[in-house]
């Protein structure tokens, strides 16, 4: 046994697969893909990102466009993962533009669904630009990140389906992973004990980092669920469990945690981020282990 390990740590043979020069094309092809995303982001876009972030160190648009970066970068490792279904490079390459524009063009219409539904009682552009609210800029990052989450799941389709309707199929699984994403977020705002869209406005940075990968955590167990099964009324069931699961783990948060404070008031009144980093993590820590478990 000693002899195969130490054979097999001193192989030389898998380094030239390191240099695989298709492996480098696809590299080449996504960094063309995500020049494109940066294109198009500007052009949803009301400010000029550039002037935001370099001219006026506008922190709040700098964290939301980051998390807009990785959600394409989610994207992209979603699609470059999926195994090949054709013989031909140039099949693959133009497959993978197909997909991962497919992707940024859903990631770009979630962002609208979420300005207006998660937080509608105030305009994200002008707290982005005008107040520079960095608890805005954590939770449309947070909000990217989870539906790129959301994306991904919905892209992992039926292979033997005809290529027509694994589109289709993928834009009816986005459409309904998005509404149970919104559903979460609006359910959350209601279980909390503070006004997730007053303190956001005041520009509380903890409320939106809480809130934010809160909905991460959401969207790791709802596409968990979309990447193995098909059936919409056992998503509802899941979405009912998820819910109950993550509010119970910010009870426990609150209880076993922060034993001499309320989560509530750290959060709210102390504006203290630290917390809202340690519920973060706890939420998204129970989805990853809940979605390992049901693997």
């Amino acid at each position: 046994m000693n002899l195969i390990l130490s054979s097999a740590w001193l192989d030389v043979q898998m380094i030239p697969g390191l240099f695989d020069t298709q492996a480098i094309l696809y590299v080449a092809v996504s960094l063309v893909v995500i020049f494109a995303a940066k294109w198009a982001n500007d052009l949803a876009s009301s400010y000029k990102l550039n002037e935001q972030l370099t001219e006026k160190d506008n922190k709040a648009i700098g964290l939301a466009f980051a998390g807009y970066l990785l959600a394409v970068s989610i994207i992209l490792w979603s699609v470059l993962t999926t195994d090949s279904t054709s013989d031909f490079l140039w099949a693959d390459i133009g497959s993978t533009l197909i997909w991962s524009l497919l992707g940024i063009s859903l990631l770009l219409v979630a962002r609208g669904i979420n300005d207006r539904l998660l937080l509608p009682r105030f305009n994200n552009a002008k707290e982005l630009v005008q107040d520079r609210n960095v608890g805005t800029g954590a939770v449309i990052a947070c909000t990217h990140i989870g539906t790129a989450l959301m994306i991904r799941a919905a892209m992992s389709g039926d292979e033997d389906v005809s290529i027509g309707m694994t589109y289709a199929l993928t834009c009816c699984y986005f459409i309904v992973g998005q509404l149970a994403f919104v559903a979460f977020g609006l359910i959350y705002q209601k279980t909390v004990g503070f006004d997730v869209h007053d303190e956001i406005e005041k520009d509380n940075a903890a409320v939106g980092v809480s809130f934010g990968l809160t909905l991460i955590a959401i969207s790791i167990l709802l596409s968990g669920y979309i990447t193995r099964h098909d059936s919409i009324p056992g998503l509802v069931v899941w979405f009912i469990i998820s819910v109950f699961l993550l509010v119970a783990c910010r009870i426990m948060v609150d209880k076993l945690i922060l034993t001499k404070a309320s989560l509530d008031d750290e959060i709210a009144r102390d504006r203290n981020w630290g917390v809202a980093l340690i519920e973060g993590a706890s939420v998204i820590g129970l989805a990853l282990i809940i979605v390992g478990s049901f693997n």
